[in-house]
């Protein structure tokens, strides 16, 4: 029920219009705030873009491309070849000097073992000879 005044205008219809224009004033400021802060976000989001695009450009600058590694890959090859042939080389010479002395190793092996021969056959000849001897002054 709305109460009714001299003017025949509602008291109830008076406040509510008075209400709604606070309520306006209200919610422009209200609006008007929140403009301001999507604003200043809008600016951060702004530099923080900027730093990004920076981030990727320098990224780009950077890639590499298929051309970069064939030639990589190709001088790659070019080394592994080189480094290969100069072990294969080495390893020859390696085999080389080792067949080499092994095979005066073995000679020598064998000096030693035929003058051994030798000096056990002699060292056994004169040891029986000393038992003969031994023998014979003692019978």
């Amino acid at each position: 029920m709305s109460q009714v005044n001299s003017a025949g205008t509602g008291i109830v219809d008076h406040s509510i219009a008075w209400l709604t224009t606070f309520s306006k004033v209200q919610m422009m400021d209200h609006m008007e705030a929140r403009i301001v802060k999507l604003e200043s976000v809008t600016e951060k989001i702004l530099d923080r873009l900027e730093a990004v695009e920076r981030d990727v450009a320098v990224i780009r600058a950077n890639y590499v491309t298929k051309a970069d590694l064939a030639m990589v890959e190709s001088s790659l090859k070019v080394s592994i070849a080189a480094v290969e042939s100069s072990l294969k080389v080495s390893i020859a010479a390696v085999e080389s000097s080792l067949k080499v002395s092994i095979a005066a190793l073995e000679a020598t092996m064998l000096k030693w073992f035929v003058r051994t021969g030798i000096a056990l056959a002699g060292l056994s000849i004169a040891l029986s000879g000393l038992a003969f001897a031994a023998a014979k002054y003692i019978n």
